[in-house]
């Protein structure tokens, strides 16, 4: 998208030049399309580096974004715990078989009202 806003601009700005230089428009006119070429450019970065100072500013990135969901998904936790050691095999496997039991009774509960049921962490 800059690059073709960029070659938009620069050919824009370039015709308008050549046509002021043989007269075919008056300075006055060059100028105005200049500086609103520029003008647009200008506000185009001023909008991304908003939007890229805003993102960044609460960590929430696309890689940050999908981490944060896992750190509050049960599973992801339990993973992360039976990784690090924390957790045996069989420890590791009872808690998930609980947690998946959980997950497809909520999905019946809901499939049954038509309403989605409050969630709740296992013990």
């Amino acid at each position: 998208m800059l690059g073709m806003f960029l070659a938009f601009g620069a050919d824009t700005i370039l015709i308008v030049a050549v046509l002021w230089y043989v007269d075919a428009i008056p300075a006055s006119t060059a100028g105005q399309v200049a500086a609103a070429v520029l003008s647009v450019f200008l506000l185009w970065i001023a909008v991304r580096w908003g939007r890229l100072r805003r993102t960044r500013g609460t960590g929430a990135t696309v890689s940050d974004g999908s981490k944060a969901d896992a750190e509050g998904d049960p599973v992801e936790r339990l993973k992360r715990r039976y990784a690090d050691g924390e957790v045996s095999d069989e420890e590791f496997e009872r808690r998930l078989d609980r947690l998946l039991d959980a997950d497809s009774r909520l999905d019946a509960d809901e499939d049954a009202t038509g309403t989605a049921a409050p969630e709740r962490e296992p013990e």
